[in-house]
């Protein structure tokens, strides 16, 4: 039970000990003070949100492919006309839930998304209409800067995850084309205000959870669309010290919120790299001896790379220094990834032999699912056991896979490792149950 539900409990249990004459009313008021006001929202809720958000992405669909399929038989003029009709109704289901149901997220919700799909498809319709030529960045950066602001106006969540999908596609688009996303982080940026909003007023809530989930899928992606990779490598700092960042951001800030898009994300994303760091294959070509000089590398696209490594490297220190002075093993081994990630890309750089690197990384993933399962040993928690034992059973695998070792010897391995986790797991369910009775 979250702190809010078990306040909510309190709250519904004072009257029936007032009336038993546990407390007196003075101390229920103290109480009251003392918590303050707590508002939950219901599964019922939250459910009609969801229905309310699908149901507009639905008829919002609907709408588009019914115009797009009658659309050669129809007069200009007809096509003019239908092009404004989604947004007008947008327009007047905005302006609607405004007036009447201010007080609805639902109604927020699904009115923003309705009208947000509806600016793009009248951008589109008119842009066929009159044969107004353009790319597919274009459209999109409109759509965008049209469409965004609805987010604000309604305070609609749905919105600003369809804004998040357009800026990314957008950066996608650009880049095919062979220009430079640059300006996808000052996109980015319009939606902080929102973010903070959500988390300030409820952080482990839905709202939250699915900001955290769209911004931790989409961060990886725009990251690799926007890099310039004028020199060779960079994205290795880069995306060490992006997922590092991300797993002590969560821990830190949502502590162990279930679905915790933060710390899940982070902690992918460290144990994909540091596998993938383990290969000699990856460490070819790396460094500042590799650096390309050709003329269409953007400038400004350049500068934003080692802006990247800058803030995505110290993004960690803090942290590292709080996590030190705490003792946070977990934080710290975390940090590993990106300090170690400085140090094998300056020693390609300086010619230092691959194998050597892979060997590094190799020890640092052992170190890692060892403090995990540790972690969970010290908090009797299966749920970190397991995680640091699943890490152990990767390197074990793709070292078993990368060897000359025989597929019966495999197969024998293979079964130890599956005996080693029920073994681990039986004994400490059976520890925790004895600790509990």
């Amino acid at each position: 039970m979250n702190q809010k539900r078990a306040i909510q409990w309190l709250y519904e249990e004072l009257p029936v000990l007032e009336q038993a004459a546990v407390i007196s009313p003075e101390t229920i008021l103290r109480i009251r003070e003392h918590y303050g006001p707590v508002t939950i929202q219901s599964r019922r809720q939250l459910a009609l949100l969801l229905l309310s958000v699908l149901g507009a992405l639905l008829i919002g669909l609907g709408v588009i492919l019914l115009l797009a399929h009658n659309w050669d038989t129809l007069p200009r003029t007809g096509r003019i006309i239908l092009s404004f009709s989604p947004l007008l109704i947008g327009q007047i289901l905005v302006g609607w839930t405004l007036l009447k149901r201010h007080n609805s997220l639902a109604w927020k919700e699904g009115s923003g998304l309705f009208l947000a799909l509806s600016v793009g498809a009248s951008i589109a319709l008119i842009s066929q209409t009159y044969h107004i030529s353009g790319s597919m960045s274009t459209f999109l950066l409109t759509w965008i800067i049209l469409g965004g602001p609805i987010l604000y106006i309604l305070n609609a969540s749905s919105v600003a995850l369809l804004y998040i999908v357009g800026i990314t596609c957008w950066a996608g688009a650009v880049q095919s084309q062979g220009g430079q996303a640059v300006l996808f982080w000052f996109l980015a940026s319009f939606l902080v205000p929102h973010v903070w909003q959500a988390y300030d007023r409820n952080a482990p809530g839905p709202r939250m959870h699915l900001l955290s989930w769209a911004i931790c899928l989409a961060l990886p992606i725009a990251l690799g669309l926007v890099l310039e990779r004028r020199m060779p490598g960079l994205w290795v700092l880069i995306y060490s010290g992006t997922f590092s960042s991300l797993f002590i951001f969560g821990r830190l800030i949502f502590k162990d919120s279930k679905l915790n898009a933060f710390t899940i994300s982070g902690f992918i994303g460290i144990v994909i790299l540091g596998i993938v760091f383990t290969y000699t294959s990856s460490w070819r070509h790396i460094g500042w001896w590799y650096y390309r000089s050709a003329a269409e590398y953007d400038t400004l696209g350049v500068l934003q790379d080692y802006l990247l490594v800058l803030l995505a490297l110290t993004s960690t220190a803090v942290p590292l220094v709080r996590s030190v002075s705490s003792r946070d093993r977990l934080t710290i081994a975390a940090v590993g990834l990106p300090l170690l990630a400085i140090f094998a890309f300056s020693a390609s750089s300086l010619g230092l032999d691959n194998s050597i690197i892979a060997a590094v990384f190799n020890l640092y993933l052992l170190c890692f699912g060892g403090i995990v399962m540790w972690y969970g040993f010290a908090r009797e928690r299966l749920l970190y056991i397991n995680v640091g034992m699943i890490v152990l059973a990767l390197l074990i695998i793709v070292r078993f896979f990368d060897a000359h070792i025989s597929f019966t010897i495999r197969g024998i391995l293979f079964i130890l490792l599956g005996f080693a986790f029920l073994g681990v797991n039986l004994y400490l369910s059976r520890k925790m149950k004895e600790t509990s009775s």
